[in-house]
């Protein structure tokens, strides 16, 4: 992503203009797709997939007027043409939506202007670290301009990155399936040519332009990352256009999108990106998670209706044996698929005890028999159950004193905190183990009903050290209007045993139930010795 751009709204979510679209309002597109690059810059697997899986994304909404430019053919004058033309086609109440995915990429700037002296620019495809060529790349400044100038602010404009520029998270122990998306590991080391004259290259003013809105891959200190999704045999997909589809797609058991988090059958602007962010997170293992920021005016405006589900499937979590303890036990029944090769979804040391994901993470330690493994696989999917239906905008989940995605060694000190900014409500918390087991966190006895008033922070745990069993805990927080006595009696029930599918159901029914006035968060807590 380009973090200029983000401080400006352009690449930031800014209000999309309150215009009533009349019947005749259209979704126009323009999707640019790079993968092939020039070395040392690594090409990409990723982007073509990626703008096929958008082209089908819009074309299910009713769009005709979609332009694709890919590669070679992607170059400053192509790009700012074809937005120039768009916004000529474009009429009031139509979304024009400029679609990137490629490298993104910083470089020290000689812009006295610029806060951290540094340069975002899309990086194209006949981009030269040595002989930086003014038509290979665009600023982030240049394309502010254009989306500013050629589209009046009765059109909007949804710009979606799925690009990075920098970062440091990653806590993998192994090697990770993930490539990421920045053109150089180190941006200080070339400086950008000046780009030719152009007068729409830059905004004529410095506030918000009011119908750009912004959907960005990752936070400014992360990679925007690629992988094989949804399996390690999987084509390569960029996390972010990949949970768009998912947000569009996956359902709750009443039939509504998981991602419609109010269940009022409309996935609004605030919903889509509040699930965005939950979705590449549980994707990356918090390696990335997107950015977007809706102002109140325009948190229900609504883009995309909900498409078709895609088929079930039904396929075992695939595993590799690292070891011949772990090949005996996978060769009984379970609900995995024991895999001698490959690119596995999970890989397994029995006689170590410890269980990496696809991404090189350790998800689990100490596990030793097939119903521990049992117990990693249904908590894998517990998971992905919930984090479809996260409103993080609500209820929000904070793993401190470290940011958030960083290891805890044994031993270290470990808060947690759960906000929460709708209306009073009574909170209810857990956390699930690596291996699967239900841990009730909140309220236990002596924290009386749990109730919280508007805004207000509880602290469910405080300076809890990080012991084993090791891995990664994710900690589910439920925010209720009324008590929720039954939910909690069940919890009680399960405390403590590997029943992550059976908590799972409980906050998805409570969910339906609240029909919209419920709020879940996740949180994630990463420990190793």
């Amino acid at each position: 992503m380009f973090e200029n751009l983000a401080r400006a709204a352009l690449l930031g979510l800014a209000a999309a203009t309150a215009v009533a679209a009349p019947a005749h309002a259209e979704i126009r597109a323009l999707i640019v797709a790079v993968s092939h690059y020039t070395a040392p810059i690594p090409s990409l697997d990723g982007p073509p997939n990626d703008a096929n899986a958008l082209r089908s994304v819009l074309e299910a909404q009713g769009a005709k007027d979609i332009v694709a430019i890919n590669d070679q053919a992607a170059t400053r004058a192509s790009i700012r043409a074809a937005l120039e033309a768009l916004g000529k086609r474009s009429k009031p109440g139509d979304w024009v939506i400029f679609y990137y995915a490629g490298h993104g990429a910083q470089a020290k700037s000689k812009d006295p202007n610029e806060a951290d002296g540094m340069d975002e620019f899309m990086a194209l495809s006949g981009f030269r670290v040595s002989r930086p060529d003014p038509n290979q790349f665009i600023l982030d400044d240049d394309l502010r301009g254009w989306l500013v100038n050629f589209f009046p602010t009765t059109v909007n404009v949804l710009q979606i990155a799925d690009a990075c520029h920098s970062g440091t998270m990653n806590r993998a122990v192994g090697p990770s399936v993930f490539k990421r998306r920045t053109a150089l590991d180190n941006p200080m080391a070339i400086s950008l040519p000046p780009g030719p004259p152009d007068p729409a290259a830059r905004a004529p003013s410095s506030e918000d332009p009011p119908n750009l809105v912004y959907v960005g891959a990752a936070q400014d200190d992360q990679f925007a990352l690629e992988g094989p999704l949804p399996r390690g045999d999987s084509p390569s997909r960029g996390l972010l256009t990949y949970a768009l589809e998912g947000a569009l797609q996956e359902r709750r058991p009443n039939g509504r999108l998981a991602a419609d988090l109010d269940d009022d059958g409309r996935l609004s602007l605030a919903e889509l990106a509040s699930s965005l962010e939950s979705r590449t997170r549980e994707l990356s293992s918090t390696q990335q998670w997107s950015s977007a920021a809706v102002p109140a005016r325009n948190e229900r405006s609504v883009i995309f209706q909900p498409l078709k589900p895609p088929p079930a499937d039904d396929r075992p979590v695939e595993v590799k044996a690292a070891d011949d303890q772990a090949a005996d036990l996978l060769a009984g029944k379970g609900p995995w698929a024991s895999i001698p090769r490959g690119i596995p979804d999970l890989t397994w040391n029995a006689k170590e005890g410890w269980v990496t994901d696809s991404r090189g993470d350790r998800v689990a330690e100490q596990v030793t028999t097939d119903e521990q493994m049992t117990g990693v696989i249904n908590k894998r999917k517990a998971v992905g159950q919930l984090a479809g239906s996260a409103n993080e905008r609500v209820l929000r989940v904070d793993v401190g004193p470290k940011p958030r995605g960083k290891l805890y060694r044994n031993g270290e000190g470990v808060d947690l905190a759960v906000t929460h900014k709708g209306q009073a409500a009574y909170l209810t918390a857990f956390n699930l183990a690596g291996d699967g087991t239900v841990q009730l966190l909140y309220p236990l006895d002596g924290d009386g009903n749990g109730q919280m008033a508007a805004g207000q922070t509880r602290v469910v745990m405080a300076r809890t050290k990080a012991v084993k069993p090791f891995g990664v805990d994710n900690v589910v927080a439920i925010a209720t209007p009324a008590e929720p006595r039954a939910l909690r009696t069940a919890l009680k029930r399960i405390d403590g045993r590997r029943d992550s599918l059976v908590a799972a159901g409980l906050v998805r029914d409570e969910l339906d139930t609240a029909r919209g006035e419920a709020a879940m968060g996740l949180g994630e807590l990463y420990t190793g010795p």
